[in-house]
């Protein structure tokens, strides 16, 4: 079976990776509320670090069930880390795409202050943070909160979506157009990064009960 050695040092990973992408999306939407492009290269040319994480995870899994033949609660332990990373690289993909974005309006002035979407911002990387917490603690409770709060994080999303809609029917200009489309795929993201983040939550509930959910 995996040894506990071996347990921890997957857990280890994966907390390392969940901090790098926590990082990631949060600076990628401090970059783009304060048009720093510094910033926004800087996570561009770090995601293959974070890409990395995610295939050492892969390699410690694989070589773990070769070796070992993890049975029962062990081997879906396993299984689970590798689908917790997974979802933790597109998250860090959208931290990048978000940053792109940046770029492409750095010498643009926002139409609006942008407040909604860094409230959405805040809410989906608290329940990431949430929802790694209470896989990495065993907290299938905790778990489930954060599940409850994907709702909410779709309602700002279709609130951002209406009020960038509205704007949209106003505005004639080329660039401001092109300024609200983006801005809404920055919403779109942030909505997917607390899909994942219930995702996360999900497989912490199924692990730790034996019950499979879907929110």
């Amino acid at each position: 079976m995996v040894s506990l050695n071996q347990l921890d040092q997957l857990m280890t990973e994966l907390e390392q990776m969940g901090g790098e992408v926590k990082k990631a999306v949060r600076c990628s939407i401090d970059a783009l509320v304060e048009k720093n492009s510094e910033i926004a290269l800087e996570i561009i040319n770090q995601d293959d670090l974070i890409d990395n994480h995610l295939i050492v995870i892969e390699d410690l899994i694989t070589r773990f069930i070769a070796a070992k033949n993890p049975q029962g609660k062990e081997l879906r332990s396993s299984l689970s880390v590798f689908k917790l990373a997974r979802d933790l690289e597109r998250v860090a993909d959208y931290g990048t795409n978000i940053a792109e974005i940046t770029l492409e309006l750095k010498n643009q002035e926002y139409i609006k202050p942008l407040i909604h979407i860094p409230q959405l911002a805040s809410l989906a990387l608290n329940m990431l943070d949430v929802a790694l917490r209470a896989f990495l603690d065993g907290n299938a409770d905790l778990a489930e909160a954060v599940c409850r709060k994907d709702e909410e994080a779709d309602n700002i999303c279709d609130s951002i979506y209406k009020e960038l809609t509205t704007n949209l029917t106003a505005q004639e200009d080329p660039n401001w157009v092109k300024q609200i489309i983006r801005l809404n795929m920055v919403a779109r993201y942030l909505e997917r990064i607390a899909d994942h983040a219930t995702n996360i939550g999900e497989e912490t509930i199924l692990l730790y009960t034996g019950k499979r959910v879907k929110y």
